[in-house]
């Protein structure tokens, strides 16, 4: 059995294990512990021979194409930490995989409330359908929002509530309890009471959240899950090292892939009404690419020494001095389905969301090329609840300036945003911020966002 667990890890590690292969895998897994340890061992070796044959190779031009964004990110941040961690997640999406797509065809689990923009749902047969509508009942599958601006909100049958946003996906089950299996993203939700033996179960690439009845926020990245709960208590897991914190009303926990970060729940505190982001990391970069500090200027004395302008050790002495007045970086929009799009998380150093009033401005500097129209956005959440809508505005490049280099900032009253609703963003937090372009040929630079009061 070793042998071919070993030959069955390897192929689900390569992505080349077929549906027979899995189901085995699946077995094996479930009815032995030993099984389970291997896994994570031979999952282990695996993940460690990658990142050997990736430290190995030359970087090409556009690294892009050999890995993606979320592994390049997730390569970085676990330069330093055990390998494990990998392997942990990689087991539990595994079981939990197994646990929502063992019976294909269940009948219907609840009906799409309300809707907004772009959404995908993939059935259990593997149906995708991107023209989903209010009033929809769906059975299990994936529920995909697909764009910075849009939301979706689904009842099961039971009347517990998930509103996803942002660009979250999402697997959905109620067979014999309610399974979410959050990959990325937000989403908001109010559980009615679960029986006491089957608690609603979510499941992200770091943590398991078990729910009997509550109303509480989740966002989920590659390596850490931030879990809010307004009301009532809920049971927190970290996987990497399986300790379970339970986080009662009004409070805010964390669970990272690193088992050296803080592990505890804290009342956030009064929430700020002014902010700058520090863009000294990509840790709160939704969707773009990061450009650390100083990335031109690196690049203008390289070719200064290069043609022979300046020496080495003038470069060097040039470069920190501006290091030393500055080390925050810029965010390069990307392509995605509505245009070139910047997505931002929107939170202090404690984790605070920001609050609106009536005299917020949000002040934005950039440099833009090629683009006649942007929209910015932000999404909204109720101090002690959950999803309260999306707020954008459209504005024409026209109305402010650009200098010959595209640099420009406008500023923008909350207020003057336009709601998906009636109701206007005050007394409310801010999420997360996005602005994208009317093409995907546009370039889009963000260097400052700051949200003012008074």
């Amino acid at each position: 059995m070793r042998d071919e667990l070993k030959a069955l890890t390897r192929a689900y590690g390569d992505g080349t294990i077929n549906q027979i292969e899995l189901q085995r895998l699946e077995d094996l897994l479930r009815e032995d512990a030993e099984a389970r340890q291997d896994f994570l061992s031979e999952m282990n070796l695996i993940d460690a021979l990658e990142e050997m044959s990736l430290a190995a190779q030359p970087e090409p031009e556009d690294q892009d194409q050999l890995v993606p964004k979320t592994i390049q990110k997730t390569l970085r941040q676990f330069a330093l930490t055990p390998w494990v961690s990998l392997a942990v997640m990689a087991a539990s999406f595994l079981f939990i995989t197994y646990v929502f797509w063992q019976n294909p065809g269940s009948p219907k689990i609840g009906t799409i409330v309300e809707l907004h923009g772009s959404v995908r749902w993939t059935g259990q047969e593997g149906v995708v359908v991107d023209q989903i509508q209010a009033g929809d009942s769906l059975p299990g599958g994936t529920l995909e929002i697909l764009a910075a601006d849009a939301w979706v909100s689904f009842r099961f049958h039971d009347g517990s509530i998930v509103t996803l946003s942002g660009r979250a996906e999402a697997v959905l089950s109620d067979r014999d309890q309610k399974l979410l299996l959050l990959r990325h993203g937000s989403f908001s939700a109010n559980v009615e009471p679960q029986p006491t033996n089957s608690p609603m179960v979510v499941q992200t690439p770091s943590a398991e959240i078990q729910v009997l009845g509550t109303q509480f926020n989740v966002t989920a990245g590659t390596t850490e899950t931030e879990l809010k709960v307004n009301e009532g208590r809920v049971n927190f897991l970290r996987l990497i090292d399986g300790k379970v914190l339970e986080v009662p009303a009004e409070h805010l926990a964390i669970a990272s892939l690193d088992a050296a970060e803080n592990f505890t729940a804290q009342r956030p505190g009064a929430h700020p009404t002014i902010w700058r982001i520090r863009l000294s990391s990509d840790a709160d970069v939704k969707h773009g690419y990061w450009k650390p500090a100083l990335f031109e200027l690196a690049s203008k004395l390289k070719q200064s020494v290069a043609t022979g302008e300046l020496t080495e050790a003038e470069a060097l002495n040039e470069y920190k001095k501006s290091a030393n007045m500055n080390n925050e970086g810029s965010v390069w929009a990307e392509p995605s389905k509505t245009g070139c799009l910047v997505w931002l998380d929107v939170r202090d150093e404690q984790r605070r969301r920001i609050l609106l009033t009536d005299q917020t401005r949000i002040r934005v500097a950039g440099r833009l090329f090629g683009s006649t129209e942007l929209e910015m956005g932000f999404s909204a959440y109720a101090v002690n609840g959950g999803f309260a809508g999306k707020y954008s505005q459209s504005v024409a490049v026209q109305d402010f300036k650009r200098s010959a280099e595209g640099k420009f900032e406008c500023v923008i009253n909350v207020g003057d945003l336009l709601p998906q609703s009636d109701e206007k963003p005050i007394d409310l937090l801010i999420h997360d911020w996005w602005c994208v372009t009317d093409s995907n040929t546009a370039k889009l630079e963000i260097t400052r966002i700051e949200i003012l009061d008074k």
